[in-house]
């Protein structure tokens, strides 16, 4: 038997102020087993530890001393723990931190679906069964909070795009099929009945940020595989749209560090793309000098909250740790052969200088 137990049952029962006789007696045993107890010869019958912690008026946690765990305290310092690992691009690490916060809180659906993101965003292949075994419980799981929804929409993309990505293309299309059109999303319904002016604008600025996030991936996904049928100029017309948009909603970068980096691609991408189809110096030169911009400016991103109407309050965190891996990867990409043309011309010299003369 556990000696912190003996020991335990016995400072309660010397704190009460009664024998071992009349604890006994309560809970119909022998005072000899209450005595085999007390010194750890023996346990109590596990189902004799509620009637013993009810006498003693603590909980059989309390009774077992178990450390009761701050969910909440602790899943934010998960958080916290992983977020600064993410930005610095180390997300193999990330996985023992959810694993952990796992084996404590099985049942907890927000470290479900972290733990199945950290294996999504890790690797969708090497992770392919962890992820789809996480995603499925969760869309299974019913719960009573509103971000039920959320957590089902996570699985549902993660799950999808794992089998995608593993050739599965029939059963990633049946997991679309459980997801809801957007014009049935609860963001937007609750849009139109909301009362409370708080939830309201909460509705607005989350579902306006995701959009804008997705309309991101979404002209990534455009430019990734081409649209035969629409020509390549359509897919450099998407990427200049949204960067647009992105330009407009979020006004002298007033934005977070993964949102100024969709911005640096997509004008890197119209300008890569610019030299395939136009070759209009001038367009690569604007947008490669916005890119530019955008990697200089991601070195500086502090926490803070956004401003702009359709995302506002929104909160962003501090940039990477890393605040270098921006500008790294943009001076790998002009290292590209599509930009041999121009490599010589004095404005293309002076974005590469840029870049490489920031410590």
């Amino acid at each position: 038997m556990d000696v912190s137990l003996a020991d335990k049952l016995k400072e309660l029962r010397k704190a009460k102020k009664i024998s071992q006789e009349k604890l006994a007696e309560y809970l119909g045993v022998s005072y000899q087993a209450v005595s085999k107890w007390e010194n750890g010869v023996t346990s109590p019958d596990v189902l004799l530890l509620p009637d013993i912690a009810r006498y003693y008026g603590i909980t059989v946690d309390e009774l077992l001393q178990v450390e009761k765990l701050d969910e909440r305290d602790y899943f934010e310092e998960c958080s916290r723990r992983s977020e600064e690992l993410f930005r610095d691009g180390k997300r193999e690490e990330i996985i023992p931190i959810w694993l952990e916060a796992y084996k404590k809180m099985p049942n907890n659906a927000e470290v479900k679906e972290m733990l199945m993101s950290v294996y999504f965003d890790t690797d969708k292949v090497k992770y392919q069964k962890e992820i789809i075994e996480l995603g499925t419980e969760l869309y299974n799981t019913q719960n009573d909070d509103m971000l039920d929804s959320y957590f089902k929409g996570q699985a549902i993309g993660q799950i999808s795009r794992t089998y995608y990505e593993n050739g599965n293309v029939e059963k990633a299309k049946e997991w679309v099929r459980k997801a809801h059109s957007i014009m049935h999303s609860q963001e937007m319904m609750f849009m139109q009945i909301e009362e409370n002016e708080e939830w309201l604008v909460g509705d607005f600025r989350f579902a306006n940020h995701w959009y804008f996030d997705k309309l991101f991936y979404m002209a990534m996904r455009l430019n990734q595989v081409g649209v035969k049928n629409f020509g390549e100029d359509y897919v450099q017309k998407v990427e200049k749209a949204v960067a647009d948009i992105y330009e407009t909603v979020f006004p002298e970068d007033d934005m977070g560090f993964e949102t100024l980096q969709h911005l640096c691609i997509l004008h890197q991408c119209v300008a890569e793309d610019e030299t395939v189809l136009g070759k209009d110096e001038a367009i690569i030169r604007k947008h490669l000098s916005r890119a530019v911009e955008c990697a200089v400016k991601s070195r500086t991103v502090k926490a803070h909250v956004l401003t702009h109407p359709l995302v506002y309050g929104w909160k962003v965190a501090d940039g990477p740790s890393d605040n270098m891996q921006l500008v790294r990867n943009l001076r790998s990409e002009l290292m590209w052969e599509c930009f041999d043309e121009y490599r010589s011309k004095d404005w293309f010299i002076g974005l590469v200088s840029q870049l490489e003369n920031i410590e």
